[in-house]
């Protein structure tokens, strides 16, 4: 049995905010007022918001924190009553190489009070032998009040006690293994404050104001694609491998050179660099924004990989801040060159001689790329080490490292972008806004550039992301994965935790080999080609009326045969590279160029029908309020048509846009108005209406 806990363990663990209140019978207060307590008894206020994984598992393997706290009605180990004993465990059963690598298994409960604890009763239903811990304190000083072995009999199941005897807000339950099988814990002592109140069910205050089309959307890319295919995408997400900055694998740290411009070169002639990052924002007046990936230079040289943790020495703790110093210094250094500050140039430690401050080309920047992957094995990365990461690349720590140490420090005008989940998982957020509010003197949110998700509709079974991706041999229409409605959940869970971030779904998109796993669904009479870009515009219209802020579409070019390479995300792209210099477009693109050049001023306004053969939506110009647009479709992949469809439009005048491969722009027809109405064929590839209100 082991005792102890690793003293950076004790540093970085927390809790708080989250779904549903799940309260069990009994509970205590009703407005937060704590009854007076004479004598210590069973704290029944505990709900499913106060329980916090550390390791990340809530969501993606489906098991709640909860299930420790969620049979209290059961039986109570003093009152001796019940004839059932508690079942529901805490542990996940998938991905336990990854859940309880890190110290274990660690729950934290948030009591949202401070109270005067006595005991703590623990139901041990093991069948074999392993250690839980049992600590209280802060979140950055926690305090071992208990260590126990479960008995790994069936013989000796039932509840256990421990003389906790301590003042504290927070309790910390860890757990060596899913065998220290522990399905209840009863918590006793009495409140001496008022409870914190929980957050409300659901959010109703105010949202953010919609993006307009051509300003919602974005592509993710590598540099040099031709810019003329760039236009339609306001956002370009640019993939930046690290080990193209931090190139230096001769000198020793702090004494390093960082390569400043990873996606330019020197142009001798005109004295300044030329640069991927300036087509972007300044020839076409659009963003950008690097993902930075993997590991420096050096950690490549050692065999480490992409899902290695940046640490400034091999060994350091992930779960410490400081651990990040280099990684830190980095992201200060490319905010110093980007951004909207100059700062001197002195500061930057460049390999080229060419120096540049303040270029004022980007003020988002994401440390990260699906750190939550389950797929990186023993490299999964739990929430408190994405946590000491940011707080390190957001402003070195709350300054602790120095002042060239985060993007913060080098411009205020900069923010960070969440690294983007694998799925929607709400709850990892979470954890990770307690963990900025209980870890941060300031408590400050660190990632105001955006909470990013990814995600992808195939059809794969399972609850488990893996087993859903391990699964999976097809993609399947974003209306049979329910798209919209899965990203309405989300985006209202996330705007319990931050509802003044954006949301951001930043990889979304189909391969148009039939053999991926993702691969486009076919609609009869048209190519894989053609179903892809068709499958594209149906999703990005529901991922507006989702309430999601913007949508990063994945891909943006191939640079293999879709027809031959069969390889998952390779045939995505919307153009097909070939040589240095020449870019075939695919229908998907000039789809969307289409729907950008005549949507774009227009935000969504209602859902006017998502039910039987024919799905209507409904556009508003922002800026010549008196058009409207109507997105309309079969939602199917059958060949469904439904010929000479009447449209209830009120305009006095109309005309429908039908996309076209080859054409930028589509095909605008004029439509004719009769009583307020129009008269379309509708099939499965959508068409847009222009109306005329007044």
């Amino acid at each position: 049995m082991r005792t102890g806990i690793p003293g950076l363990f004790l540093i970085l663990l927390m809790a708080a905010c989250g779904n549903g209140p799940d309260k069990p019978a009994g509970t205590l207060l009703a407005d937060n007022k704590p009854k007076p307590c004479n004598s210590p008894r069973r704290i029944t206020t505990i709900t499913k918001d106060d329980i916090y994984d550390l390791s990340g598992y809530a969501h993606t393997a489906g098991v709640s924190p909860y299930n420790l706290f969620d049979e209290a009605d059961l039986s109570d180990p003093k009152e001796r009553f019940g004839t059932e004993h508690p079942k529901t465990s805490p542990h996940p059963r998938k991905g336990i190489n990854l859940y309880f690598k890190d110290g274990g298994s660690r729950l934290v409960v948030d009591l949202r009070a401070m109270h005067k604890i006595s005991e703590i009763y623990l139901y041990d239903k093991s069948m074999q032998t392993d250690s839980v811990w049992i600590y209280t304190g802060t979140m950055t000083n926690w305090k071992l009040k208990a260590a126990v072995t479960t008995k790994g009999n069936s013989g000796f199941w039932g509840w256990r006690s421990f003389n906790i005897s301590d003042t504290s807000r927070y309790i910390m339950f860890r757990f060596h293994g899913p065998d220290a099988e522990i399905t209840e814990a009863a918590v006793y002592g009495c409140p001496l404050e008022e409870l914190e109140p929980l957050p409300p069910a659901e959010y109703t205050g105010p949202r953010l104001e919609p993006k307009m089309m051509k300003e919602f959307l974005g592509v993710n890319c590598y540099q040099g694609t031709d810019i003329r295919w760039m236009k339609p995408f306001y956002y370009s997400r640019m993939y930046t491998s690290i080990s193209r900055i931090d190139v230096d694998t001769v000198d020793n740290w702090p004494n390093i050179k960082y390569f400043i411009t990873p996606n330019g070169w020197w142009n001798n002639g005109s004295g300044d660099y030329v640069m991927y990052s300036d087509s972007i924002t300044r020839d076409l007046g659009n963003k950008i924004w690097y993902a930075y990936l993997g590991v420096p230079k050096w950690m490549e040289n050692k065999g480490l990989w992409n899902e290695d943790r940046p640490v400034t020495k091999i060994g350091m703790n992930p779960e410490d801040p400081m651990s990040y110093a280099r990684h830190a210094n980095m992201m200060w250094t490319m905010a110093a060159c980007y951004g909207t500050t100059k700062v001197d140039t002195a500061l930057i430690q460049s390999v080229d001689p060419h120096k540049f401050s303040g270029r004022n080309t980007m003020t988002i920047y994401e440390n990260g790329n699906e750190t939550d992957a389950a797929w990186g094995g023993n490299k999964y990365c739990n929430p408190v080490s994405y946590f000491a990461q940011s707080t390190a690349d957001y402003d070195g720590n709350e300054g602790r490292m120095g002042k060239t140490f985060g993007i913060k420090n080098a411009d205020v005008n900069s923010n960070l972008m969440l690294a983007g989940f694998t799925s929607f998982d709400v709850d990892r957020l979470r954890v990770l806004q307690f963990l900025c509010k209980t870890m941060r003197k300031d408590k400050q949110f660190l990632w105001n550039g955006g909470i990013q998700y990814h995600y992808y509709s195939s059809n794969g079974k399972g609850d488990h992301p893996t087993d859903i991706f391990t699964s999976a041999t097809a993609g399947i229409t974003p209306e049979e994965d329910s798209l919209r409605q899965k990203m309405a959940k989300a985006r209202n869970d996330t705007y319990r935790l931050q509802p003044n971030v954006e949301c951001i779904l930043g990889e979304y998109g189909f391969d148009k080999n039939r053999k991926s796993k993702v691969s486009a669904p076919m609609v009869p009479g048209y190519t894989s080609s053609e179903s892809q870009g068709l499958m594209l515009l149906r999703a990005i219209n529901l991922i507006a009326f989702s309430g999601f802020d913007r949508y990063i579409i994945y891909w943006i070019k191939d640079d293999v045969d879709e027809n031959f390479e069969e390889g998952l995300f390779v045939t995505s792209g919307l153009l097909r590279q070939k040589g240095n210099f020449e870019f075939l477009p695919y229908p998907a693109w000039f789809y969307i160029n289409s729907l950008v050049h005549h949507l774009g001023n227009y935000v969504p306004e209602k859902i006017i029908q998502e039910r039987g053969d024919v799905w209507i939506y409904k556009y508003r110009n922002k800026l010549s309020p008196d058009s409207a647009a109507y997105f309309i479709y079969c939602p199917t992949r059958n060949g469904k048509k439904a010929s000479n469809y009447e449209l209830q439009t009120g305009g006095v005048s109309a005309s429908v846009l039908s996309f076209k491969d080859k054409l930028a722009e589509g095909i605008l027809t004029p439509l004719a108005v009769q009583g307020g109405k129009v008269k379309l064929d509708v099939g499965e590839a959508p068409k847009v209406i222009f109306v005329k209100e007044k």
